[in-house]
């Protein structure tokens, strides 16, 4: 693995990251087109082969490749330090997307010995993340809060494959104890909160206050976050897993620590200078906005204050739909228009005229987009909960339009990657001064 070791000073190509999110974003858009598809299967219980394999077509296709494709390009950043090998970013790609499809595909049609193949390949490729991850942050000197929280999100998603590989395997051999579903829903949970949630907190306390130009938080929030992921998540997961009482007040050691990062981006709302929001603000500020929904909805379960499949159901819509997709999607509509110029337009600065960063956005299609998203996942929230497939059917097709204008959006900004030539031609034609 020497050899794979980035070199002192050397810049990480924007090609990597790229993939990762391009992977991601076509995941999304199947996603979103499943949907409709499976309107009857969502209108029932959550527990059917079919709803597993679009439920993992989001947590991994989607969601996972997501993060990892922007961390790639965030650790650099955020945390300063050089991505310990690009190769091995690059294979990781290619075994974890042949994994996904493998898990997906063998739900859908409920084989479970390609399951647990299709699982050892994704686990092979998170272990490879989690490697990789690692070592660029070994030897940190400053451990930041997102630092920490980095670190806190990588054990969670290596304890999530190694307990979805067991889940898998369970299909077969039969080995694990306790029941079916509290088993399933520790898994879903310690995804949740052991690996999305402390990432997307951890990344958020850096990440937003350069978007909007405002003062990083700081302060008591900051413990609430560390601590009530701590303390909580390995709680509910365990109060999950033997189905006693102990998943309530690790619940709320939980939405304790969503309300510490909800009162920071309050805090950075307030102190920010940048005038207008773009849209990827505006979708990343509307997925925190259903946070709090899904963390009241999630206690409402865990109090049996609410209950039934259908209600369990709508609760996974808000959040893995509703705060992270959204969340996802505007993180992305800054990304992918930085990596792009970089790599189009940064070698050709002061040789050549080029386009702005904002030019390279489309904001009349990314204002549709939301207002398809938000709606679809509203709706598909409302029509989960009810049990009804003409509301899913409708939200299906509200989720597939800002779906599909996402993935037209991200397409012309990826256009721009053409124009190294013509600029190339250009300065080569140039008249000498």
């Amino acid at each position: 693995m020497t050899g794979a070791r980035p070199l002192p000073g050397r810049r990480l190509s924007a090609t990597l990251p790229l993939r990762y999110l391009l992977a991601a974003a076509l995941a999304f858009v199947l996603a979103a087109l499943g949907v409709p598809w499976l309107a009857g299967e969502l209108a029932g219980h959550y527990y059917h082969p079919r709803v597993l394999a679009l439920t993992h077509t989001v947590t991994l296709g989607w969601i996972t490749l997501a993060i990892m494709g922007a961390s790639y390009q965030l650790i650099p950043i955020v945390l300063e330090r050089p991505i310990w090998s690009e190769r091995l970013a690059r294979w990781q790609f290619v075994i974890l997307a042949a994994g996904v499809v493998g898990m997906v595909g063998h739900l859908y049609i409920a084989q479970w010995h390609g399951l647990v193949w299709g699982a050892a390949l994704a686990g092979a490729g998170v272990g490879a993340h989690i490697l990789n991850a690692g070592l660029s942050v070994r030897g940190l000197k400053h451990w930041t809060f997102t630092a920490r929280l980095v670190v806190l999100a990588l054990t969670g998603l290596g304890l999530t494959a190694l307990f979805g590989l067991a889940l898998g395997a369970d299909k077969i051999w039969r080995f694990l104890p306790g029941t079916m579903f509290g088993n399933l829903h520790a898994h879903f949970h310690l995804a949740l909160l052991g690996w999305v949630l402390p990432v997307v907190l951890g990344v958020a306390a850096r990440v937003y206050p350069m978007f909007l130009l405002a003062r990083e938080p700081a302060g008591w929030p900051g413990h609430l976050q560390l601590w009530g992921l701590v303390l909580g998540v390995p709680a509910v997961v365990l109060g999950l897993l033997a189905e006693s009482p102990l998943v309530i007040p690790s619940g709320f050691l939980v939405a304790a620590a969503v309300a510490g990062h909800l009162v920071w981006i309050g805090a950075i709302a307030r102190s920010r200078k940048r005038p207008a929001l773009d849209w990827g603000l505006r979708f990343a500020l509307t997925g925190a906005a259903f946070l709090p929904v899904a963390t009241a909805m999630g206690l409402g379960l865990a109090l049996d204050l609410l209950s039934g499949p259908r209600l369990g159901l709508a609760y996974a819509v808000l959040a893995l739909g509703g705060w992270v997709s959204l969340t996802i999607v505007g993180m992305m509509l800054k990304i992918v228009p930085f990596l792009v110029w970089y790599r189009a337009y940064g070698p050709w600065v002061g040789r050549a005229p080029v386009p702005t960063l904002a030019e390279l956005s489309w904001p009349t299609l990314e204002g549709v987009t939301y207002g398809f998203l938000v709606a679809g996942v509203v709706v598909l929230a409302v029509g989960t909960a009810a049990g009804d497939a003409g509301w899913i059917r409708a939200a299906g097709g509200l989720l597939t339009g800002g779906a599909l204008g996402f993935g037209a959006t991200l397409a012309r900004v990826l256009c721009h990657l053409r124009a190294t030539r013509s600029l190339a031609g250009a300065v080569r034609e140039a008249p000498a001064p």
